[in-house]
């Protein structure tokens, strides 16, 4: 396993080495539409190319907002929308099993007992779904963080899958709708439109997602109380 982990973490370097090195005088944006412009009407290529490089861009690391800006570029806006969710799910859950099988139990015999650490996985057992998914909305907070800390941590797999599912919608939107709006001349990156609608979509996202959590919790208030009555019933007047 000692390995392995060496064999996983030299990957990473050498392919953000390769990266950075490729990238350095060109925006990855362009250097990814130039190199499948070629198979623009080859929509099946073009699918496969980017799931192969995001899979590999979120195990290493590496930036994948420019995947789903490519795919909402060449592919109409709902079947990007679709490829986009399904592929960074994978991708995402694929470095959740890569990083919790490989690295996880290191991590515990080094910094399990920590107060710091213990009161973190306390914490993120009871809210693992919202954590993950309120993380994942917030489009400012990389992506890296969040796909290499939480397999380390208590989290189970279901919760941290479900919360993935609902965190990505923003990213997904955001990401697609640039990339369709590129296409048709609408915006160009980083223009003061595309950064409103990165607000509104962050912020749309936030306020349901709040207001999910409130319900639940307000049904599971009526619930217990509901509970607490059947066993203690009160008393009639």
């Amino acid at each position: 396993m000692k390995y392995l982990r060496i064999a996983i973490i030299a990957f990473i370097v050498l392919m953000l080495a390769a990266f950075f090195y490729f990238t350095l005088d060109n925006d990855p944006q362009s250097v990814l539409l130039h190199s499948i412009e070629e198979w623009r009407q080859e929509y099946l290529w073009i699918v496969l190319i980017i799931f192969g490089i995001t899979l590999i861009s979120t195990a290493t690391g590496l930036p994948v907002l420019y995947l789903g800006v490519a795919l909402g570029f060449f592919l109409r806006y709902l079947p990007a929308l679709a490829f986009a969710w399904a592929m960074n799910l994978i991708a995402v859950m694929l470095t959740y099993v890569i990083v919790n099988r490989v690295f996880s139990e290191h991590f515990k015999e080094k910094y399990g007992d920590k107060k710091f650490i213990k009161s973190i996985n306390k914490r993120i057992k009871k809210y693992g779904f919202w954590t993950v998914a309120f993380s994942r909305s917030v489009y400012i907070i990389p992506t890296n963080i969040i796909n290499f800390s939480f397999p380390l941590s208590k989290i189970s797999a279901k919760s941290y899958m479900t919360g993935t599912m609902i965190g990505l919608v923003p990213e997904v939107l955001i990401n697609v709708t640039t990339g369709y709006m590129i296409r048709h001349e609408i915006l160009l990156m980083g223009s003061p439109e595309q950064n409103l609608i990165k607000i509104l979509v962050i912020a749309g996202f936030i306020v349901v997602l709040a207001l999910l959590f409130i319900f639940l919790r307000y049904k599971k208030s009526k619930l217990d109380k509901s509970r607490i009555s059947e066993i203690l019933p009160l008393p009639e007047k």
